[in-house]
């Protein structure tokens, strides 16, 4: 992979994944995203940009384990379509991301990557940022807006806090995965660390969607669930836990739209760590949703309050 490479011309398994969407939010060559590409110490950051030269905000969309920036497309459309920006960035080692120095790749990294970006937006044009992440990368919103302080939302489908053990057996495919393979990681990281191994044999990524097809799909696409990852960054990713504890956040206002029908990670396992944000928040179910919402009614339960979060950050500043 360089450089060079683009969704738009190069890479086309993406278009597979539109007929699953409502046909307002389908993504095709007469509504593409732009491509970027932000270059920041040795790592060349691929990024998806719906453009909106008068918006009044900007969302940083923050793809999960088993995604990059071009699967989120259609989400950013209608976002787009109602006048806000979006960036998508694809988190090395998914997507068309890359870096010449693998053995730098951690948790942490992504978190530094995320507020990079964060900074060159707002330098770019001031408009003030939200992020928005889906699945884990609800966890990692937080992280960075934990770290950054410079946003004013925080959208998450799931908080998926791996400081829980029970968050991180629910995670893994079981506890011997969960738990042992944790110990050896923990132990061996100087052996471990620079291994690589499908994100579809350490998570239940057959519970991605409630779509047999689409879950086929991305656990199939080399460029989402079937990237191999380096263990130093589950391992970090496990490991990771809230500069700023969730009782004591108040960076910016928070809102959870939590998929109903979530076997991979269920409403009760976000519940605990949402209940203990201090900040104003609210939540939103999804009523027939999966992890991954391509369902009618979640879908527009999720644009509607969305939406209206944003309209009211909006008014707010």
């Amino acid at each position: 992979m360089n450089k060079f490479s683009t969704y738009n011309q190069s890479v086309t398994y993406w278009k597979q994944y539109q007929k699953f969407f409502p046909e307002e939010m389908q993504v095709n060559e007469n509504h593409l995203p732009t491509e970027e590409w932000m270059t920041w110490n040795n790592l060349h950051i691929h990024l998806d940009r719906m453009p909106v030269p008068h918006a009044k905000l900007k969302i940083v969309f923050i793809h999960g384990a088993g995604g990059n920036g071009r699967l989120l497309a259609p989400y950013a459309r209608i976002l787009q379509k109602y006048g806000y920006e979006v960036v998508s960035p694809d988190l090395p080692p998914y997507g068309l991301s890359y870096t010449n120095s693998v053995k730098l790749l951690d948790y942490q990294l992504w978190i530094d990557i995320l507020i990079e970006l964060i900074d060159r937006e707002l330098k770019r044009d001031g408009k003030p940022i939200i992020l928005l992440g889906t699945s884990i990368g609800g966890m990692l919103a937080y992280h960075t807006a934990a770290q950054s302080k410079r946003v004013k939302g925080l959208i998450a489908t799931t908080f998926v806090d791996t400081s829980d053990s029970k968050v991180r057996d629910q995670l893994a495919p079981n506890k011997l995965i969960s738990r042992l393979g944790k110990f050896f990681m923990d132990k061996f990281p100087f052996l471990l660390d620079s291994l690589h191994i499908s994100v579809n044999n350490v998570s239940r990524m057959k519970l991605i969607t409630n779509n047999v097809e689409m879950t086929k799909l991305i656990m199939n696409d080399a460029h989402a669930a079937g990237t191999k990852i380096p263990l130093r960054l589950l391992r970090t990713f496990l490991n990771m836990k809230p500069v700023i504890k969730p009782e004591n956040f108040d960076v910016c206002p928070v809102l959870l739209v939590h998929p109903q029908l979530d076997p991979m990670t269920p409403y009760s396992f976000s519940k605990p760590f949402f209940d203990n944000i201090k900040c104003r928040k609210e939540y939103v179910i999804l009523e027939g949703a999966g992890h991954f919402p391509i369902e009618q009614r979640g879908l527009e339960q999720m644009n509607a309050a969305v939406l209206s979060f944003l309209k009211t950050v909006e008014n707010e500043l």
